[in-house]
């Protein structure tokens, strides 16, 4: 069982020709520390986090923002299974300024990795259930599938100064998108004198169905879109005790012609724990 205290932000810009002098728009978000508490056992693995204190940046420069996230992950077959679901409620635009406290995000994604290398394995690589002991680098294929988007509750996502009637990406409410795909990459681990340091690597195409929408009118197309994978860790193993650092960054995207959709996903976090040791099984005499 482990505990981990982090913070995570999760802005997502515009970019369009609003005007002459604006070409983008920044939406972000306040951030609170962020406590997770978990327990992973063999193939097992769930974790729950939420915020433990208020907002850090100032609450009439970025407004109030509530975050939730749900992860659980498995084994099985030499197939790794990671399925999560985070969302942000609350934004702010810097320029011009302007709170949103119904401006969202969300983004869900389940994904399946297989390594190349039998003897690299999640479990040790995380280090929430073992270790390593040797250093590994090995191929991946990670399939991948995610439905993510923004939307306002309350009106359109783009301020009044920016609106026109006759163009609807001025006007829109809601974006979203589906898609499925593969990112393939790299991965490494080394462990020495108890300190570990590990990650991956890896970039790839997918393919989606995105959707925008105003007030009375939406649109749904069909591309491709790229999908980059990042993570990197490190920290101290025992047999017992582990703790890490760990990064984590998620980047997603979709396009409408000139209008283009990203959003980003950046964790910071320091992860405790303690192993318990299984029970011998003693054998019938």
């Amino acid at each position: 069982m482990y505990a981990d205290l982090g913070y995570n932000v999760n802005p997502f810009r515009l970019s369009y020709a609003f005007d002459a002098q604006t070409n983008s728009l920044a939406y972000k978000n306040n951030f609170s520390p962020f406590l997770g508490l978990g327990f992973a056992y063999k193939w097992f693995h769930l974790r729950v986090g939420f915020p433990v204190v208020g907002n850090l940046r100032p609450n009439d420069k970025f407004g109030k923002t509530t975050q939730y996230n749900f992860a659980y992950d498995f084994t099985y077959n030499r197939v790794w299974y990671d399925v999560e679901f985070k969302s942000t409620f609350g934004y702010a635009l810097k320029q011009p300024k302007i709170i949103l406290p119904d401006a969202f995000a969300l983004n869900v994604m389940a994904n399946a990795w297989y390594f190349g290398n039998a003897d690299f394995q999640m479990n040790g690589l995380l280090g929430k259930r073992a270790h390593y002991n040797t250093q590994i680098l090995t191929w991946y294929f990670k399939g991948t599938l995610n439905y993510f988007g923004s939307g306002n509750r309350s009106g359109s996502l783009i301020p009044i100064v920016f609106q026109n009637p006759n163009d609807p990406f001025t006007t829109l409410t809601h974006l979203q998108a589906f898609d499925f795909g593969a990112a393939p990459g790299v991965a490494f681990v080394n462990r020495k004198n108890n300190w570990q340091i590990g990650g991956w690597a890896g970039v790839g195409p997918v393919v989606q169905f995105k959707e925008y929408e105003t007030a009375d009118f939406s649109k749904i197309s069909i591309g491709l879109a790229p999908r980059y994978d990042i993570r990197l860790m490190g920290g101290y193993s025992s047999d017992e005790k582990f703790f890490f650092l760990v990064s984590d960054f998620d980047n997603k995207s979709l396009r409408f012609d000139d209008f283009r959709y990203r959003q980003i996903y950046f964790a910071l976090k320091f992860v405790a724990g303690y192993r318990f040791k299984e029970k011998e099984k003693i054998s019938p005499n």
